[in-house]
């Protein structure tokens, strides 16, 4: 899975601008779960459709909305985009 600044921060706003399936990325989405920045729910299904089962989406933590600003602040510096995420997520921790 590439774990880029650009690749997290264009999943982490796919997720908040349009209802993603999770089977769709699962990678980079089980990632994004394990830092507590999306979560699974079940997608709704219309009410005269009982016999389809209900599809996971991916959607943002609070904890995601505040990481979209926080890497969104940092996208004019040289090399953000191809440099790696969890290095620039531990660094910034460590500056705080």
């Amino acid at each position: 899975m590439e774990s880029s600044n650009g690749a997290i921060l264009e999943a982490l706003q796919l997720v908040l601008y349009r209802q993603i399936m999770w089977h769709k990325r699962p990678a980079i989405f089980t990632s994004l779960h394990s830092l507590g920045l999306i979560e699974a729910v079940d997608q709704r299904t219309p009410p005269n459709a009982h016999y389809l089962p209900p599809l996971k989406i991916a959607m943002l933590t609070d904890k995601g909305r505040r990481e979209i600003a926080r890497i969104e602040t940092s996208t004019h510096l040289t090399n953000w985009l191809a440099a790696d995420y969890l290095g620039t997520l531990i660094e910034t921790a460590a500056l705080v």
